[in-house]
């Protein structure tokens, strides 16, 4: 989940759930760079970067080998992204 709500909680409950938080000797701080980028800015950002996203996988439902599926909500978010960002998806699909 990355909403930023989300985030707030979980790094709230990661301070009250954990030593460090609890001994107040570091207080947990979770960095969310990319939170307000689109999926396609991501990307872009990522190739510029040199990630491979061939190495790389959303989806929720993945078959056996691997493959994503190509329904599922981040399986959709990322054929979006990679269409509005002009770039090829190097993602192998089973559907």
């Amino acid at each position: 989940d990355c909403r930023p709500a989300f985030i707030l909680a979980f790094e709230k409950m990661a301070n009250l759930a954990t030593k460090t938080g609890l001994t107040k000797e570091i207080k947990l701080k979770i960095e969310t760079p990319l939170i307000h980028l689109s999926k396609a800015k991501i990307i872009k950002t990522g190739i510029k970067l040199g990630v491979d996203y061939a190495l790389t996988l959303s989806c929720y439902d993945p078959d056996e080998k691997g493959r994503s599926c190509g329904r599922c909500d981040s399986c959709l978010h990322r054929i979006k992204g990679f269409k509005e960002a002009g770039i090829c998806d190097p993602t192998p699909y089973y559907l």
